[in-house]
C-alpha cells in the first residue's frame, strides 16, 4: 500500500528502477506512523516485479504473484521482537550472496535498523561497502541518530515528513474514522497511522481519552500518581510526551517560571526513558507528582 503523502518519493525509486540507476542500499527514515515499512516493502515490489511499467509492478507475473502470497524465494525481511542481533543480520546477509531464484534482484528489507547491536551493524556493513550483484537492501528507522556513522555514510538517505494535519485528517475519514478531534490528531503528533492504531481495538497503548480523564482525576485528587504511573507504564512515552504537550500549552498561557519548570521536568523524564532498564513506573510517578502539586 501506498499512503497518498509517499505517493511522490514512490513514483520517483519507479523512475529510477527503470532507468537502472537505484543505489543498492536505501535508508528511509521520518517519524513513527508515517508508513516506512509499507513504502520500503512496495519498492521492493518495484524492484523484483518482471514486467515493471511506470505505474508500478504490473502485478500479473509470477514474481509479483508471489510476493501477493507471501512466498518470494528472493524478498527477505528481518524482524525482531528487540534488537536486531548480528546472528539475525548474518542471515539476512546470507539470503543475498546465492544467486537470484526467480527475478534478477534480491531485496532484503531490514525494519527499525537503529535496533542493530554494534556487532550486526559492522556484519551489515562489509556487505554495504561490497555489495553483491543485483542485491538491494532498504532499511527503516524511526531514529537515524541510532545508526552507526558507517552505515550511514554507506546509505543513499532519504528523509520524510509527517504529512500537513489537513492531510492526516482527511486520510482518516476516508478510513472510517470521521470522528477525530483536531486536538486528538495534534495529541499523537498529527502521525496519521499512529491515530488509526490508536483507535483500532485491541490497541496496546493508552488511549488520549483515559489520558485526559486520569489527568482530570489527577488534578482533582480523585487518584494518586503512583497508581496512574502503575496503570501507564507500558505507554510511558507517549504519556509523557502527552504531558510535555500539556505542560507547554500551560507556560504559553500563563508565561510563569512554575510552568516552564514544568516543562524541563518534562524533558528531563523524557531523556531518561531513553535509556535502557530504567524503572519506567518511577519516572513517570515522579512526573506525574509534580503535575498534581503544580495544579
Amino acid at each position: 500500500m501506498i499512503y497518498p503523502w509517499l505517493t511522490s518519493p514512490y513514483s520517483q525509486f519507479v523512475a529510477r528502477s527503470i532507468g537502472g540507476n537505484l543505489h543498492h542500499a536505501l535508508l528511509l527514515s521520518g517519524p513513527a506512523g508515517l508508513g516506512k515499512q509499507a513504502l520500503a516493502e512496495s519498492l521492493s515490489h518495484v524492484i523484483l516485479c518482471r514486467q515493471l511499467t511506470v505505474n508500478g509492478p504490473c502485478g500479473e507475473c509470477q514474481s509479483c504473484q508471489l510476493l501477493k502470497a507471501g512466498s518470494h524465494p528472493d524478498f527477505y525481511l528481518l524482524t525482531s521482537e528487540k534488537q536486531l542481533g548480528v546472528d539475525k543480520i548474518r542471515e539476512g546477509i546470507g539470503k543475498l550472496t546465492g544467486t537470484a531464484q526467480l527475478s534478477n534482484n534480491k531485496v532484503l528489507i531490514i525494519p527499525h535498523a537503529d535496533t542493530m547491536t554494534e556487532a550486526a551493524s559492522n556484519a551489515l556493513l562489509k556487505t554495504l561497502e561490497e555489495p553483491t550483484k543485483n542485491t538491494f537492501i532498504i532499511l527503516t528507522t524511526d531514529k537515524k541518530n541510532g545508526l552507526l556513522p558507517t552505515i550511514l555514510s554507506r546509505c543513499e538517505k532519504h528523509t520524510y515528513g509527517l504529512p500537513a494535519p489537513t492531510l492526516t485528517l482527511s486520510w482518516l475519514q476516508q478510513q472510517g474514522y470521521g470522528d477525530v478531534t483536531d486536538a486528538y490528531a495534534k495529541a499523537y503528533g498529527y502521525s496519521p497511522l499512529g491515530i488509526r492504531d490508536s483507535l483500532d481495538e485491541g490497541s496496546d497503548e493508552v488511549s488520549y481519552q483515559d489520558f485526559t480523564q486520569g489527568l482530570v482525576e489527577l488534578k482533582q485528587g480523585k487518584v494518586l500518581p503512583g497508581h496512574l504511573a502503575s496503570k501507564w507504564q507500558d505507554s510511558a512515552l507517549l504519556v509523557v510526551s502527552w504531558l510535555q504537550a500539556e505542560a507547554h500549552r500551560l507556560y504559553i498561557d500563563s508565561q510563569s517560571h512554575k510552568d516552564y519548570q514544568l516543562c524541563l521536568c518534562c524533558q528531563k523524564a523524557k531523556k531518561h526513558l531513553q535509556h535502557a532498564g530504567v524503572n519506567k513506573t518511577v519516572i513517570l510517578s515522579g512526573l506525574l507528582d509534580v503535575f498534581s502539586v503544580n495544579q
